[in-house]
């Protein structure tokens, strides 16, 4: 039945600077505090950069910027395929993938003010 812990890959090293290739985001108000919808499929629409700080094995941690300048601190952690991610923030949780030097990174808010889901792309730079 737990045969198949023991075949669990090794997670990357995925420690340094990683920079929006492209990106896909959608955000809009909640039913207590509306504002307009935004779509967008440009490069700059969710995070440019993630720059993971440490990593432990499986588990890292790092800090994403937006294109309005905001910073969020990231933890999280690889499954155990050594490829697919989750994370968590301070405003939102999501998943993603690394495969090489390319990673996606897909997440949505947990705010009360704002709904906000984004995926982007990101090659590692350093």
């Amino acid at each position: 039945m737990f045969s198949s812990f023991a075949s669990a890959q090794v997670a990357p090293n995925i420690v340094g600077t990683w920079e929006a290739v492209s990106a896909v985001s959608a955000s809009s108000g909640t039913e207590d505090k509306q504002s307009r919808l935004v779509l967008s499929n440009k490069k700059d629409a969710a995070i440019l950069k993630f720059i993971i700080s440490t990593q432990d094995g499986a588990a890292f941690q790092g800090e994403t910027t937006w294109r309005d300048g905001v910073k969020n601190l990231v933890t999280g952690v690889f499954h155990k395929d050594g490829k697919t991610l989750l994370f968590s923030s301070d405003v939102g949780v999501g998943t993603g993938y690394v495969v090489n030097d390319e990673m996606e990174f897909c997440s949505a808010s947990v705010l009360t003010t704002k709904n906000r889901a984004s995926c982007t792309q990101l090659k590692k730079v350093k």
